[in-house]
């Protein structure tokens, strides 16, 4: 059985670039397979618009982390706690990356 950990994206800031103002996110997706006890995290970024025209529209620019899977052996009553320390790792070095 798979159990849906969570799915959440996170704004880490704001940017103004070619003339429009995006949204930088870190996104991540977690189930766990109690039969294997393994975590898997599906980690993503991009910039979504903030204008109206352009909603839902997203881009991936290079500076940004490339989407990553981490994988981990742990059980249920462990799984909670570890998705949210990998996710709170991927925000910061989707934070590092922003251009100043």
């Amino acid at each position: 059985m798979i159990h849906a950990l969570l799915d959440t994206t996170k704004v880490i800031g704001t940017l103004d670039r070619e003339g429009g103002s995006f949204e930088v996110c870190a996104e991540a997706t977690a189930n766990h397979a109690h039969g294997d006890n393994l975590l898997t995290v599906n980690l993503r970024s991009y910039l979504r618009s903030t204008q109206h025209v352009h909603l839902g529209e997203t881009v991936v620019p290079d500076w940004l982390p490339t989407p990553q899977v981490v994988t981990e052996h742990v059980a249920i009553d462990e799984a909670h706690e570890m998705t949210n320390e990998i996710f709170a790792s991927w925000c910061r070095k989707v934070a590092e990356s922003i251009p100043h």
